[in-house]
């Protein structure tokens, strides 16, 4: 079986005792004899700039912890971050201010994405069997219809990546993105496009880590 993967169950797999971190470890304990499939975009763009955000995220933080008066909404980098790394910034933030040994706290977090970095790695080297769709091969029509119907760069990147390479082998997309990543937002896709439907035929099945 081929699965083609969201970025989403490679930082499931990374952040050990995260919400879904033991579907995702199990997910690929089952691996076997089936094929992990990612496309470039992820490799060579959006992981990149995850693991940049968190190592921005993890400076932040510890500077605001360690030092009350520090200004880190003014500090470099804190614009590149998006809604869902500030509310973890301020997660960081809160426990790491009312912890009793505030460089403790500091030292455990960054070993914690020491960890997360080398579990990253080690997933993109030993476990993705295939790298497919360079970026620029992204068809533009298809990525932007699914971005009117997603709202997000990165999903309509990389779901479309999906859906060309299933034209060339079955595949099945594994995500934990109920809300966006659905068959009714595909069939709407090809309801208002239906010379995409007639070049990309072949609809891949999507499946959810949380179900695994």
């Amino acid at each position: 079986m081929n699965w083609f993967l969201d970025m989403c169950i490679l930082i499931f797999y990374a952040e050990v005792g995260g919400k879904n971190y033991q579907k995702s470890a199990y997910f690929v304990q089952e691996k076997n004899n089936n094929r992990f499939i990612i496309c470039s975009y992820i490799s060579k763009e959006n992981m990149p700039k995850w693991i940049k955000r968190q190592e921005i995220i993890l400076k932040l933080a510890g500077n605001k912890i360690l030092d009350s008066s520090y200004d880190f909404e003014k500090s470099e980098g804190y614009e590149k971050l998006i809604s869902q790394d500030k509310i973890k910034l301020m997660k960081f933030i809160s426990i790491g201010s009312s912890a009793s040994d505030k460089k403790k706290y500091v030292e455990k977090i960054r070993r914690n994405q020491d960890i997360m970095l080398q579990r990253i790695h080690y997933f993109l080297q030993k476990l993705i069997d295939q790298e497919v769709v360079s970026i620029k091969e992204i068809d533009f029509d298809l990525r932007s219809t699914l971005f009117t119907f997603l709202n997000n760069h990165s999903d309509a990147m990389t779901l479309a990546s999906g859906i060309q390479h299933h034209q060339k082998e079955e595949l099945i997309i594994m995500t934990g993105d109920k809300h966006d990543w659905n068959k009714n937002n595909l069939e709407w896709v090809y309801g208002s496009r239906p010379d995409l439907l007639k070049k990309y035929p072949n609809v891949p099945e999507i499946k959810y880590i949380q179900n695994y």
